[in-house]
């Protein structure tokens, strides 16, 4: 706000021009308020005004696009594209008449530059002056805006100032713009000219207390004093209250209330009321257009409700601890131990049985209705007979978990046709019917540990009942077959054992005993069902096994990876004559399933191929070469000549020496050695290259070190 605006209390407007509203331009002025053309369609030139709701249209887009001060997009404002006017650049004028002496009053307005700063220049600003003038144009007061400059968005902003009258009571306010030229900006729109008493501050309170607004019952005992606090300012003040029942649109005298309190205890009537005090100098007090009024003391009745309905018998079932919330009628209520008076009965007291409670329907503002409802309550026992269950599972997979549809239960718990059943995993919200604990009852998972978990069974006596449910997981036999068994080719039969100690037999052969034997001509599929008496169930497994035939394995060949110190490797590969189940060993102690042993030293190895159905087990030695990486040929009788180790094992192996020159300088097969001499010479110390080619035709090449 950019104004000399009344610091204290103001009056009712004495003029309030805000030009009206509508969807398309509003008329014209008249000469006699303002100097410009007006425009009634298209964009304004220089020297033009229209009264439109927005700046749309009125010229380009070298304005910004506004509606009236208020945003109201029906609302009208005087906008103006300024040309410099003779008579001081006079833009709007108005006399207004019924003034009061001795009186202070505002003079204020709502303005904005509208030039569009985004795609135009703005040269020139406008330049306001507001003027209050007698009828003789002696100047009683004025205020001016300095430049307005233009925004980024359009701003408005309010300006104005207020001024003391003496003896006038009539006046000429005038508004003018000082800007020395229009080419190009100074364009500008106005509105909301308002012309107002002012006066000292006024402070409300209410019995003591500020504030200005209560809201009260129809019919209640009520006692407030509406209190005006009037600042120093006026020699004489006189006061009036005043009461309004249309929101403020129109106010009323009220007889005798002529002091700074006023007493208020009418509540008989619903609806919306405001009071507010007047005040003016002296005899002053007779005119509205002297007085200033504090703000508003809101008043509001509200309408006491109708009376509740709803049973006046309302049964309750014990399992249900029915509290005062539970009772059911239309509305809010509040409840009573008797029909007049008595005590409120909070809504978590128990129901008890023969009692009669007494409603009031209550607003959300405390309002009661003045009648009653009186409910009498009955609190029934529940007569469907509820059984507790405890249900033993067998663990199909002795995996410590079971699934179960706990439903097919539900004839043993209760024999009702017209129950509901509602399943919970604690007792309270069982008790309370929490939907966020209800589970589904049709694939219940039960883990090892013992279950508990609560049926609610709903039945037509409007009772609830709850039962509880232990489920607990025994496993279910183990019988120790293999998925296959073998038969030795060298044996007749095979007995299969399906474990001591069951309740029952029955095997796919029709036998009905522990075992069963198995000859080698009835290879083939069979499964045994076995079952466990736990007294009150039976826990049953059925295992499928294939009787197979099975040997000794026979080796067809091993692979070697070797020629490093610790990472050669061993692959045993069988004939396709092996029959069994086989498994694999280097020291015939520790066996594995894999046919490779990996990450070896080289050395000698026995190989073991074992018969997982004890038909013997078959080995082999295998050897993994390598070579000295030095030899040291001085006659101590350790490291003198260099060969391959383990080359024995491999009759046909051949060994190619040479120097570092590429002369051939010995051959060794398997059973010869070199003691590091050629042609009865001793060799220096060097690096020697050597080539190896084995049985199967491969060849490895290397180098080792002659050392003197």
């Amino acid at each position: 706000m950019n104004a000399q605006l009344c610091e204290g209390n103001l009056g009712d407007p004495l003029v309030e021009i805000d030009f009206g509203f509508g969807s398309e331009r509003g008329d014209a002025l008249g000469n006699n308020i303002t100097a410009f053309t007006y425009s009634s369609a298209g964009e304004l030139d220089e020297g033009e005004y229209t009264i439109a709701n927005t700046t749309s249209g009125l010229k380009g887009n070298a304005w910004h696009v506004t509606s009236d001060h208020t945003g109201d997009t029906n609302g009208y404002m005087m906008v103006i594209n300024s040309a410099v006017l003779a008579n001081e650049g006079v833009f709007y004028t108005k006399t207004v008449t019924g003034l009061c002496s001795n009186t202070t009053y505002e003079f204020s307005a709502w303005l904005i530059n509208i030039m569009n700063p985004s795609v135009g220049t703005d040269e020139y600003h406008p330049d306001v002056t507001f003027r209050v003038s007698d009828t003789s144009g002696n100047i009683l007061g004025s205020y001016n805006t300095g430049d307005i400059a233009q925004t980024s968005s359009g701003n408005w902003l309010q300006y104005g100032f207020f001024f003391t009258l003496e003896n006038d009571t009539e006046v000429v306010i005038t508004i003018l713009n000082s800007a020395p030229s229009a080419h190009p900006g100074n364009d500008l729109a106005l509105d909301d000219i308002a012309f107002r008493p002012c006066g000292p501050t006024i402070t409300n309170s209410i019995n003591n207390e500020l504030g200005n607004a209560i809201t009260l019952c129809e019919g209640s005992s009520a006692q407030y004093t509406f209190q005006a606090d009037v600042l120093s300012g006026y020699t004489n003040p006189q006061y009036q209250w005043q009461f309004s029942d249309d929101l403020g649109i129109t106010w009323a005298d009220i007889d005798n209330e002529t002091t700074t309190n006023f007493e208020f205890s009418e509540t008989d009537t619903p609806g919306s009321f405001q009071y507010r005090i007047t005040v003016a100098n002296g005899i002053n007090i007779e005119s509205s257009a002297c007085r200033i009024a504090s703000e508003i003391f809101d008043i509001t009745i509200l309408e006491k409700p109708q009376a509740l309905t709803g049973e006046y018998e309302q049964v309750f079932c014990i399992t249900q601890q029915a509290t005062i919330a539970d009772l059911e009628v239309n509305s809010n209520a509040v409840w009573y131990d008797a029909e007049i008076n008595g005590n409120v009965i909070s809504n978590e007291t128990h129901l008890i049985d023969g009692n009669l409670y007494y409603g009031a329907q209550i607003t959300n503002d405390g309002c009661e209705s003045d009648e009653r409802i009186a409910v009498e309550v009955s609190i029934i026992m529940p007569i469907l007979v509820v059984n507790d269950l405890s249900i033993i599972l067998c663990d199909t997979n002795n995996d410590d978990l079971e699934n179960t549809d706990l439903t097919f239960y539900e004839s043993e718990i209760a024999t009702c046709t017209e129950c509901t059943f509602h399943y919970f995993e604690n007792l309270s919200d069982a008790e309370n019917y929490n939907e966020d604990g209800l589970f589904d009852p049709s694939n219940y998972v039960t883990y090892a540990e013992s279950n508990i978990v609560f049926a609610r069974i709903d039945s037509s006596d409007n009772c609830y009942q709850i039962a509880e449910i232990t489920i607990d997981l025994e496993p279910t036999p183990i019988i120790p077959i293999s998925d296959f068994v073998g038969i030795c080719e060298d044996e007749n039969y095979i007995t299969i054992d399906a474990g001591s100690g069951f309740y029952s037999y029955l095997w796919s052969t029709g036998a009905t005993t522990s075992s069963i034997e198995i000859t080698n001509q009835m290879i083939g599929n069979y499964s045994v069902t076995v079952t466990e008496n736990h007294l009150s169930y039976l826990c049953e497994s059925t295992k499928t096994f294939e009787v197979v035939q099975s040997n000794t394995a026979i080796i067809s060949d091993i692979d070697v990876e070797d020629w490093t110190d610790d990472n050669n490797s061993i692959t045993v590969f069988l004939s396709e004559l092996s029959l069994g189940d086989y498994e694999y060993s280097l020291d015939d102690f520790y066996y594995q399933d894999s046919n490779s042993f990996n990450n070896l030293a080289s050395g000698e190895y026995t190989v073991y191929v074992r018969d997982k159905n004890e038909c013997g087990i078959t080995e082999q030695v295998v050897y993994l070469l390598n070579f000295p990486k030095f030899f040291t040929p001085n006659g101590d009788g350790i490291n003198d000549t260099w060969y391959i180790k383990n080359a024995t094992t491999e009759p046909s192996i051949l060994v190619k020496i040479f120097n570092r020159y590429g002369k051939l300088i010995k051959v060794l097969d398997a059973n010869s050695v070199w003691d590091g001499t050629y042609d009865g010479h001793k060799l220096p110390t060097s690096d020697y290259w050597f080539v190896v080619t084995r049985a199967n035709r491969l060849t490895y090449r290397g180098h080792f070190t002659l050392k003197r």
